[in-house]
């Protein structure tokens, strides 16, 4: 069977092609709001994050989303059908960091906020214990997983709060 010149050309451009799609990408797309607030960490191309660059664009998100109080209580937060109108965390200032039950609610409301908020993040894990230094504060201990193009990552942050606020670091 003869193959004219431009069916050649079709198959040298499938198997590149092909060739192409089978290497693993390791870089997600920068998110839309830290492409207008120029608060990117991309690539030269200004489209792709790498792995530092989402670490980055992650702990900015939970920084905000942290940050920022809604006008449900707790109990509304949990149990009722948040909206993006209701963006950030309940009123946490009845929980005390000293009471064990308090850090175990103060995890399920930091869970479901990721859960509805940031959705890059899957398989979240959430510890709360009191903070030593501060008998106010609570530390929060997150892991979970996101997508950096094909492969799964595991991130990990370590979050001081308290009643009104929250300080984020990616942990070692």
């Amino acid at each position: 069977m003869h193959v004219g010149g431009g069916a050649r050309r079709l198959f040298a451009d499938l198997a590149e092609r092909s060739e192409l799609m089978s290497k693993a990408i390791t870089a997600s797309l920068v998110p839309l709001f830290d492409r207008l607030t120029g608060m990117s960490h991309a690539a030269p191309d200004g489209r792709l994050l790498d792995g530092g660059g989402l670490q980055h664009s992650l702990r900015l998100d939970l920084m905000r989303l942290f940050n920022v109080r809604n006008s449900l209580s707790i109990h509304q937060f949990l149990n009722g059908d948040p909206t993006v109108l209701d963006y950030g965390l309940p009123d946490m200032l009845a929980l005390s960091p000293q009471s064990d039950q308090d850090l175990a609610t103060w995890s399920t409301v930091l869970i479901r906020c990721l859960t509805l908020y940031e959705p890059r993040l899957s398989h979240v894990q959430v510890r709360v214990l009191p903070d030593p230094q501060r008998p106010y504060a609570a530390q929060a201990a997150i892991s979970a997983v996101v997508a950096l193009g094909e492969q799964l990552c595991r991130v990990n942050f370590d979050v001081a709060l308290d009643a009104r606020s929250a300080t984020l670091q990616a942990a070692a």
